[in-house]
C-alpha cells in the first residue's frame, strides 16, 4: 500500500465541502434500513433518493464521465441478459422477479452515479475515506441513540428487534447483523488509511462501542476477517490500525460493565449489569449450533432447503425473488419430506446466503455469470493496489460477498454497489509515486508514472 496520498496527481483540485459532505450523508443514508417512507405498502429507503440527488451536483459533468466509464466498460457481461431472461419469464412468481431485476438495475445505476460523481467532483482518495468516516460517526451517533433510550428512558426507537435481552441493543440500522453489514462495508475504507485524525479516532470509538453491544456473530467474523487481510496485504497498517487501535478499543469496549436494559425493553434480562464475563458468556452460547434454537443451528436448515431447491431447478431456478412463492405452492409436491422449517418450526421463505439464493431463484448459469463478472471486475493484477482506498475498497467487497453474504439474505444491498463505485473510482487513479503493495513474500511492487512496472522493468528485489 501507499504509504502517503500526497504524490496524487497534484493538479487534482479538492472537491468541495458540499460535495463531501452529501456524498457522505448519502453513504450514511444507505446504511439507515429503517428511516424509509411507506408507499403503497412498500418500503422506500431515503437512500435511495440521496444516490439520485448525487447528479444535481454536477450533471453535464457526471454525464459525460458516467459515459465515458461505459464506454471503457467489457461488453462481455452483457450475455447475462440471456439467463436473466429466462429466468424471469419463467419464475414462479413473475411479479417479484421483476421487481428484483429492476432492484439490480438500480443497483448498478447506483456503481455508476457514485463512479461519475467521484470523478466530476475530482475527490481525492482521502476525502473518500473522510466521508466514509463520517458515515460511520453518524451510523455510531444512531446507536448511541437508541442506547441512551434504551438505558435512560426505557424504550426502543427505530427497530422492532430485541436481541439476546442483556446483551444486544439495535442501532439506526435496524436489524444487528445488517448494521455489522453496513459498518463493514465503510470501515476498510477507513482504517486501511496511513494515518487516523484523533477526530476519526473518536469515531471509530463510538462505533465499536455500538457494534459490541449490537453486533450478531457475523459482525465478529468480519471482524476477524478485517485483521486477517490487512495482515496479509499491508503488515504495517495492520500493526498500526488494528493492533493498535481497533483491537484494544474492542476489548475494552467488551469488558466495560454496563447496565442491564429495564424491564420494559428486556423483561428476561433482570437488574444486574452486563459485565465483559456475562457478554461473552451470551455470545459463546448463541454461538453453539447444536442447541437448535440459535441462528447457526438456522442457516444450517436454511442452506441445505436452498440447496435442495437448486438440485430441482439447476439451470434457472425458481426466478428471482419467487423462492417464497415457489415454497408455499409448489415445493411440498417436487420435494416431498425435504425440511422446509427453520429451527423455531417456522416454515422459511427466504434463505440466508446470497449465492445459495441466487443458484436457488437464478439457477447455474445466470449465478455463474454472476461470479464471473464480479470476480473479473474486484481482480487486481498483483495485488499492486492503486492507493489505499483502492485496497480499502477491495477488502470491504471481499468482506461482503465473501463472508457476510454467506450469513446475508440480502444480495442486492445498495450500500455495496455504491462501495463497489468508490472501488472502481480508485482504480482508476493514477498511481501514487511509491506504492508498495505487501504480498505475503514481503515482496513489493514498485510503480512508475504508468502504473506497476512490468516483469521486463522492474528491479530484482
Amino acid at each position: 500500500m501507499a504509504h502517503s496520498d500526497a504524490a496524487h496527481v497534484p493538479a487534482v483540485r479538492a472537491a468541495p465541502m458540499a460535495a463531501l459532505a452529501l456524498l457522505a450523508v448519502t453513504l450514511f443514508l444507505l446504511t439507515a434500513d429503517l428511516v424509509h417512507v411507506t408507499w403503497s405498502g412498500a418500503k422506500i429507503k431515503y437512500g435511495y433518493f440521496a444516490v439520485l440527488s448525487l447528479w444535481l451536483t454536477a450533471p453535464r459533468a457526471m454525464l459525460g464521465s458516467g459515459l465515458a466509464g461505459l464506454r471503457a466498460a467489457p461488453r462481455w457481461p452483457l450475455v447475462l441478459l440471456l439467463p436473466l431472461a429466462v429466468t424471469v419469464a419463467t419464475s414462479h412468481d413473475v411479479r417479484a422477479s421483476v421487481a428484483w431485476t429492476l432492484w439490480l438495475a438500480f443497483d448498478l445505476f447506483t456503481v455508476l452515479t457514485v463512479y461519475a460523481f467521484l470523478t466530476a467532483n475530482r475527490f481525492r482518495t482521502r476525502q473518500v475515506a473522510a466521508a466514509a468516516a463520517a458515515a460511520l460517526a453518524l451510523v455510531a451517533l444512531g446507536g448511541l441513540a437508541q442506547f441512551a433510550a434504551i438505558h435512560g428512558f426505557g424504550r426502543v426507537i427505530l427497530s422492532p428487534q430485541q436481541h439476546l435481552d442483556v446483551y444486544r441493543i439495535n442501532g439506526l440500522a435496524g436489524w444487528p447483523h445488517f448494521l455489522c453489514i453496513f459498518a463493514f462495508l465503510l470501515l476498510p475504507l477507513v482504517a486501511t488509511q496511513e494515518r487516523l485524525s484523533p477526530a476519526v479516532k473518536v469515531a471509530l470509538a463510538a462505533l465499536v462501542f455500538v457494534l459490541v453491544q449490537s453486533t450478531a456473530k457475523t459482525g465478529w467474523l468480519l471482524f476477524l476477517a478485517l485483521a486477517s487481510l490487512m495482515l496479509w496485504f499491508d503488515r504495517a497498517t495492520f500493526t498500526r490500525q488494528f493492533l493498535g487501535f481497533l483491537l484494544p478499543a474492542t476489548i475494552a469496549v467488551l469488558l466495560l460493565p454496563l447496565p442491564s436494559p429495564p424491564p420494559s425493553v428486556a423483561p428476561a434480562a433482570g437488574s444486574a449489569a452486563a459485565t465483559g464475563s456475562a457478554k461473552i458468556h451470551a455470545f459463546a452460547q448463541d454461538l453453539d449450533v447444536t442447541r437448535g434454537t440459535t441462528s447457526g443451528a438456522d442457516r444450517l436448515l436454511i442452506n441445505s432447503m436452498g440447496l435442495a431447491v437448486f438440485a430441482q431447478h439447476p439451470w434457472f431456478g425458481v426466478g428471482p425473488r419467487a423462492y417464497g412463492a415457489y415454497v408455499t405452492t409448489r415445493f411440498d409436491a417436487e420435494l416431498p419430506g425435504v425440511n422446509k422449517r427453520d429451527a423455531n418450526g417456522t416454515v422459511n421463505t427466504r434463505n440466508e446466503n446470497i449465492w445459495i439464493e441466487a443458484l436457488a431463484e437464478g439457477g447455474l448459469f445466470l449465478t455463474l455469470g454472476l461470479a464471473v463478472l464480479l470476480v473479473s471486475t474486484l481482480r487486481v493484477p498483483g495485488f499492486a493496489f492503486r492507493n489505499r482506498l483502492h485496497f480499502g475498497a477491495f477488502v470491504a467487497l471481499v468482506l461482503y460477498f465473501g463472508l457476510s453474504g454467506q450469513v446475508s439474505q440480502t444480495g442486492l444491498l445498495t450500500l455495496a454497489y455504491a462501495v463497489l463505485g468508490v472501488f472502481l473510482y480508485a482504480r482508476n487513479q493514477r498511481p501514487v509515486a511509491k506504492s508498495e503493495v505487501f504480498l505475503r513474500s514481503r515482496m513489493s511492487v514498485p510503480y512508475d508514472a504508468r502504473g506497476p512496472l512490468s516483469a521486463s522493468t522492474r528491479p530484482h528485489l
